[in-house]
């Protein structure tokens, strides 16, 4: 017990360290969550569980979010997400030397992670912990937490069994969240799900990963609850939907990488993804994008929000630099000026997506200045701005990381590679319907697979999708489906999609091999 009480002890001083993501994430003391205190109240382990939240967030974000910008920034969602493999450049009359943007957009990932280049007159690794992106420590503090709440809860005196199934279902979305990301960074990972491991473990090959994150969220889903009557829980905290499109991109993934059960798999994504949208009894709703209503799902904790991690700026939170929206937004630096942004897509790339002419709201209210590349491009989606007295420029918006909007495009393309061609082309109506376009009406076959896909890359830019979506496709390895940034075969094969790892993760594991397509 006394072994136990010390591993509970430092992963809480672990969890506790840091920012609360909204003014219901605050702490108790440390002093006040240790000892005979602990574990004993179904506050003790709603505290442990909020913390379990932040942890994410600090694995993928800055881990102070009051500091100022420029410190610690670690733009995860933008830079794996958003720019990897995109076509994307920097303004013509930018002066910043952001060559990381043509970097990511080539898929030369060593100078951005190892830090050995200057930009705009400063070392890198000064200001973005890029290094990181080689080092998955912090993602499995996650882990390591979520599963000593799955494995304390069950003793904590005077919880009901509902709420400890639901609190035991939180660790074990926020365990599975864990490791899809890792996975969709470095393939292979160690695996566990044993409280207070201390064995040096070899990585697991990515699929059977997979495999049982998903036995093990789907053993779980249920126990979570479809939303909260707190709506400053909604989205940031486990819910169902969340889980189930967890689910969804887990078994999407394992399509492509399992190609010998994908049918098997596809059909296992559609059957989560019918539960999610038949069965939520009303928790969820596609907000409707007339009238700038999308506003509302980008602030975050929406209706349509599935999973999300929330900043606020008045408990002095901030994203910083390592928002997306940091690159294409235009931040007010007076009373009557506004800053240039730091990259533009290529016209060829918006014309294919947005055949010039078509009505669509998302092409005629989500950008400013759409074909610039003198630094006046704007993509207004994350644009929910406030300014101070100084006239000083914010953003409050969420980093969405599931939304139904989301589901429903995942959903369709889920249905279209099992020949549900019908069902398919309305989940993709759905979302064309409410962003104002022209119905779908064209062929099965590969030119739906190509209209869903076009559809994702409009309805979910800067959402941390269209990186991942590339390799999972495979839409990476065509010149035309890549809009020219494509990889080949040999090396898709041998890797080039993942980041690479750092030698540093052998420290105190000898046994890990590193991929060996970066080194």
């Amino acid at each position: 017990m006394k072994k136990t009480l010390i591993h509970t002890i430092a992963i809480i001083a672990l969890l506790f360290t840091g920012t609360g993501c909204k003014k219901f994430l605050n702490l108790d003391p440390l002093s006040n969550l240790s000892g005979n205190n602990f574990w004993q109240t179904e506050a003790d382990v709603d505290n442990y569980t909020n913390g379990l939240f932040e942890l994410y967030r600090a694995a993928t974000f800055r881990s102070n979010m009051k500091a100022g910008g420029g410190t610690d920034e670690f733009p995860f969602f933008a830079f794996s997400g958003d720019m990897r493999f995109a076509p994307i450049y920097e303004p013509s009359n930018s002066g910043w030397n952001r060559t990381y943007v043509q970097f990511l957009r080539t898929n030369n990932l060593n100078p951005i992670v190892r830090g050995n280049y200057n930009w705009g007159g400063n070392n890198w690794s000064s200001i973005f912990t890029t290094s990181r992106f080689m080092n998955w420590d912090r993602l499995f503090k996650v882990v390591a937490g979520a599963n000593i709440l799955v494995a304390e809860v069950d003793d904590v005196p005077g919880l009901t069994p509902e709420k400890k199934a639901k609190y035991k279902a939180e660790g074990v979305f926020m365990r599975n969240m864990a490791y899809f990301t890792m996975v969709r960074i470095f393939g292979d990972v160690p695996y566990y799900t044993n409280a207070y491991n201390a064995t040096a473990l070899p990585r697991t090959p990515m699929v059977e990963v997979l495999k049982k994150c998903v036995e093990d969220m789907a053993a779980y889903e249920k126990d979570l609850p479809w939303t909260y009557d707190d709506a400053a829980r909604r989205a940031v905290r486990g819910m169902r939907g969340g889980a189930l499109a967890l689910l969804m991109h887990m078994k999407m993934w394992l399509a492509s990488f399992d190609g010998a059960n994908a049918f098997n798999h596809y059909n296992d994504a559609i059957a989560y993804g019918e539960e999610l949208l038949k069965e939520n009894k009303g928790a969820y709703e596609l907000i409707p994008y007339v009238n700038r209503g999308f506003r509302t799902v980008f602030r975050g904790r929406s209706k349509e929000g599935l999973f999300e991690m929330p900043q606020n700026s008045n408990y002095g939170e901030s994203f910083g630099w390592s928002f997306y929206s940091d690159h294409i937004t235009r931040y007010r630096v007076n009373a009557t000026e506004t800053r240039n942004t730091y990259l533009y897509y290529a016209q060829t790339y918006l014309d294919e997506i947005y055949p010039p002419g078509q009505p669509d709201i998302r092409r005629s209210e989500w950008y400013v200045d759409i074909y610039s590349t003198t630094g006046r491009f704007w993509l207004t989606k994350y644009s929910n701005i406030f300014q101070t007295e100084n006239n000083s420029s914010y953003v409050d918006d969420s980093q969405i990381v599931f939304r139904l909007g989301e589901s429903y495009l995942l959903l369709a393309e889920a249905y279209a590679n099992v020949d549900r061609n019908t069902e398919a082309v309305a989940a993709l109506n759905a979302i064309r319907d409410r962003a104002g376009a022209t119905p779908y009406s064209g062929q099965s076959g590969d030119e739906l697979k190509k209209a869903i896909w076009y559809e994702r890359c409009k309805e979910l830019i800067g959402e941390g999708h269209f990186s991942y979506d590339m390799i999972r496709t495979k839409n990476v390895l065509d010149p035309k489906l890549s809009f020219g940034n494509s990889i080949s075969v040999e090396d898709y094969k041998n890797g080039a999609w993942t980041w690479p790892l750092s030698n540093a993760v052998r420290a105190n594991n000898p046994t890990i091999t590193l991929n060996n397509y970066w080194n």
